[in-house]
């Protein structure tokens, strides 16, 4: 009787634990709501024990358990392809994401720059895409076209003169203000010793060429993999056809004192974790409740 019962376990142990194994998975897998793979495979698993218990009673024909072992083989390729596949996609999902968040982070951030150029000579923001991508291309700013270096003494008493008029103590050095305007002094003493080959001149100098197709710039751009600058797709949202959203307002009111808002906002595909939000994450630059520029991944 124990020798029929140690025949048995031998003969329907590893089969029936497969069987039972397949059970619990399939449960497991309608309960939780797994993925199509996990189904698969707890199929496969129950399928297997079934045969197993079928071929070990001796009801299951050789011809017909190859045809089911060929079958088998065929699925588990199948499965094989469909797990690489799985994986594949989830890689170039996740790929993307970090491309388009990071192109995404790069316009936002020249947009920002251009935004607050502007906002500097105009007190205001640019309300709309047109404006902005005009003047990225033809706008100027103001550039301090500076030689030479502030003489490290103090004035002397025809300098002060010159510049004030007054008897102000002498005791500290020179600033840069008051060397510029001694630089205009061309009889005065010390021109040709100090002031001969100083310059501070503000003039104007395209944006684009001094931000955007400099070199250190256009270099950035290449080694992250981005395309060359296009002050046109500043206003799209990377992977996407759709135009970010920008929001301004003149004034703010903030402690008594009146500031220009902006707000840039918009959401980018494939989101941090796949599935969530409609597989969708926003990203912004500004607040229209705030003077302050920052970007939703500065808070990152």
């Amino acid at each position: 009787m124990t020798s029929k019962l140690t025949v048995l376990l031998k003969k329907y142990s590893i089969p029936f634990l497969l069987f039972v194994a397949g059970i619990i998975m399939l449960s497991v897998g309608i309960r939780k709501n797994q993925d199509s793979m996990f189904m698969i495979s707890s199929v496969m698993m129950f399928a297997a024990g079934g045969i197993s218990i079928l071929y070990s009673s001796g009801k299951f024909k050789p011809t017909l358990a190859y045809l089911v072992g060929l079958a088998a083989g065929v699925a588990a390729l199948i499965i094989l392809y469909i797990s690489w596949k799985s994986v594949a996609d989830t890689q170039e999902y996740e790929n993307n994401y970090e491309k388009c968040k990071t192109l995404a982070k790069q316009n936002l951030e020249d947009v920002r720059y251009i935004q607050k150029a502007y906002a500097e000579m105009n007190g205001v923001y640019l309300s709309d895409w047109e404006s902005l991508i005009e003047f990225t291309k033809n706008g100027t700013v103001p550039y301090v076209d500076a030689l030479g270096v502030v003489p490290g003494r103090k004035l002397t008493e025809p300098e002060r003169d010159f510049l004030y008029n007054d008897n102000r103590a002498l005791d500290v050095n020179m600033t840069e203000e008051e060397a510029y305007l001694l630089s205009k002094w061309k009889e005065g003493p010390n021109w040709q010793a100090d002031f001969v080959n100083f310059k501070r001149d503000t003039i104007q100098v395209s944006l684009l060429e001094t931000k955007f197709q400099g070199r250190s710039y256009r270099e950035n751009r290449d080694k992250m993999g981005f395309y060359p600058f296009s002050a046109d797709s500043l206003a799209i949202i990377p992977f996407t056809k759709e135009k970010w959203v920008m929001e301004t307002k003149d004034s703010i009111k903030i402690n008594e004192v009146k500031y220009p808002a902006l707000y840039i906002y918009g959401k980018i595909p494939f989101a941090d974790t796949k599935g969530k939000n409609n597989d969708e994450e926003e990203m912004y630059v500004g607040s229209l409740t705030t003077p302050d520029l920052i970007g939703s991944w500065e808070n990152d």
